[in-house]
Parts: C-alpha cells; sequence; structure tokens
C-alpha cells in the first residue's frame, strides 16, 4: 500500500536544501506549497524517515468539503497508522482553535464512522482542522529519533540538522558546538553519520545537564562528549575541529545585545584556533550586522554563503564560513 499524499514540515528557509536531499539521496520527489510545508505524490516506502532529522512533522491532507470521516477514509489515514507500528484503535485528538462546536461535531462523526476514540492526551493522529491535515504521532521527530530534553530557547532539532547539513561534516570529522545547549546540534549529526565525534560545550551547567541526558537516552555518548565551558576560552586543541556548527545567543531570548559585541569577536577568534587547514562553520545569529563585523575583524575567516531563516519567531541567518584561501594554502604548506 502506498501512501497517496503526504505532506512534511520543515524549517522555513531550508526547502530547497530537503528537497535537494531527498531527490537525491532517496528518490523522493517533493514540492513546496508554503513555508516550510513540502507536498509529496505517492510514497511507497517509508524508509527515508528513519534519517531524515530535517523532516519535523508528517501529516496526510485531507478534503474536508466531503466530511472529516469520508475524507480520513479515503486518504486512508487509518491503513498508514497500522503500517507505522499503530496496534491499537487508532487515537486521536480534534484541534479546532476557537470553534468548540465544531471539534465536538468533528469527534461525534468519527467516533460513529470510525470507531476511534477520542484522546487528547495520547494521540496517533492529530486532526487540524485549521489546516486541513491529519498530523501522524509515530511520524513526529521525537517518535522516530527520540525525545530531548529542552530549554525554551533551544534550537529546535529540524533547524540543526539543516545547519549540520550546510556544514558537510566529513564522515570522519570532528563537530564541535561552542554553545550547544542542550547538544542538539552534535546529536542530530551522530543519528545520521556512522562515524566521527561531536563536542558540545556551554556555560550553564543546566544545560550541559541536558544535553548529558539526552546523550545517554539515545545511546551517543560514546560517539558525543559534553563539558561545560566558555565559547570565548574553548579548552580545545588548535586545528582539532573539523567543523563548527552552533546557533550563537541573538540578545533576544538569550544573552544581551552588549554581551554579544564581546562575545561574538571572541567566539569567532577562538572558532578560527580550533578549525583545521580546511574547516568549515556555520553560524546562526539575528545580531546580523554585528556578526558581520566580528568575522570581518577575524583573520582567516570570511562568509561565502547566507541563508535566511525562521523559527521560535525570530528570522536569523545562518552563515557559511570557510578559511580564506591564504591563510589555508598557508597552513597547508606548513603541515607539508
Amino acid at each position: 500500500m502506498s501512501s497517496r499524499r503526504l505532506v512534511l514540515t520543515c524549517p522555513v528557509g531550508f526547502e530547497d536544501l530537503v528537497r535537494g536531499d531527498l531527490l537525491e539521496d532517496d528518490g523522493v520527489r517533493a514540492r513546496q506549497i508554503d513555508p516550510g510545508l513540502l507536498l509529496v505524490e505517492s510514497i511507497g516506502d517509508l524508509t527515508f524517515l528513519e534519517h531524515a532529522t530535517a523532516i519535523d512533522q508528517v501529516s496526510v491532507p485531507l478534503d474536508l468539503s466531503t466530511g472529516v470521516a469520508i475524507s480520513l477514509r479515503e486518504a486512508a489515514v487509518g491503513r498508514l497508522c497500522e503500517r507505522v507500528g499503530v496496534d491499537r484503535i487508532v487515537h486521536y485528538r480534534v484541534h479546532s482553535p476557537g470553534d468548540p462546536v465544531q471539534r465536538d461535531a468533528v469527534i461525534a462523526e468519527v467516533d460513529r464512522a470510525l470507531g476511534w476514540i477520542n484522546s487528547p492526551g495520547d494521540w496517533d493522529v492529530n486532526l487540524d482542522l485549521a489546516t486541513s491535515r491529519a498530523d501522524i504521532g509515530p511520524l513526529r521527530w521525537a517518535a522516530r529519533f527520540g525525545r530531548l530534553d529542552r530549554l525554551p530557547a533551544a534550537t529546535p532539532v529540524a533547524v540543526a540538522a539543516c545547519a549540520v547539513r550546510l556544514a558537510k561534516v566529513p564522515a570522519e570529522g570532528v563537530l564541535l558546538d561552542p554553545c550547544g545547549g542542550v547538544g542538539s546540534v552534535p546529536i542530530v549529526d551522530a543519528l545520521v553519520r556512522p562515524t566521527g565525534d561531536g563536542l558540545v560545550v556551554d556555560a550553564l551547567a543546566e544545560a550541559v545537564d541536558l544535553a548529558a541526558g539526552n546523550l545517554r537516552r539515545l545511546g551517543l555518548t560514546e560517539r558525543v562528549s559534553v563539558r561545560q565551558g566558555d565559547a570565548t576560552a574553548l579548552e580545545v586543541a588548535d586545528h582539532s575541529v573539523d567543523r563548527v556548527v552552533t546557533d550563537l545567543p541573538f540578545g533576544k531570548r538569550i544573552g544581551s545585545n552588549e554581551a554579544n559585541r564581546t562575545l561574538y569577536p571572541a567566539a569567532l577568534r577562538e572558532i578560527e584556533r580550533v578549525l583545521t587547514s580546511d574547516g568549515r562553520c556555520v553560524l546562526l545569529s539575528d545580531d546580523k550586522r554585528l556578526l558581520k563585523d566580528a568575522v570581518a575583524r577575524t583573520h582567516g575567516l570570511k562568509i561565502v554563503r547566507e541563508r535566511v531563516v525562521r523559527y521560535n519567531g525570530v528570522t536569523p541567518t545562518a552563515y557559511t564560513l570557510a578559511r580564506s584561501r591564504r591563510l589555508r594554502e598557508r597552513r597547508t604548506a606548513d603541515a607539508s
């Protein structure tokens, strides 16, 4: 049985990257229908979701003009649930913001026509009447890869996955996140990259504890290490890191714009110090002018690509930085 149509939710600003990877890696063709939403027609094999860390949610589009129950039946939502491991009568919830009368009517219709169980706290299907989609619970990111303990301003895991994708981490490379929070960046990398090491550094003890717990729960302690430390004074050897990926404090939900005037230049100097001669880094920041000024003042690094994205109510830019050619050539010559 093939699923007729699926809507995949990915981070806003990374749609083209996700579409390209789906096609190149899995032969799955998708087209963007809205910011952060990709439509895929007639998927027979869902195994691509086992490594699609940039896909946050999977839904079935519904034509509600025929009625909710009929639309669910025609879209084979129940059979899809069986296919992805639901071994009970389908439990569901109805999302109908501001319209309890409509919600109650849909619950009565689905109960009567399909025999499903309305269970808002333990659901397999979320019927979102506002978007005309049925979200499939077992295909959510946390259900596919594991739940992460998080802090309020933590980088969304799908955003972290896209940032790692931009970094092009070598198979055996070392990946560092110097403002690592709960460990999202090295975790999403280790979930799909079978070899290589990761390192999480964060100044907050609470974040370090949560990151350590996430690594234990996902069985990644042999691949990723975590320590409390200062992004401006890393206890990391010179030229020992292949890639740096981090979500820098914007000065909005974490830190302050004034603090960033000190943090950004100092952190960039440390990133330049620890990167290998062919190293690369991806930095997410909404303090864009300050970040660009800091890069311009950092010897040996240059911005090679920019991508505006959106998450957590802000629109930061993902900056890809590489070694300047002159410094790369000099260090290569020194090594030989």
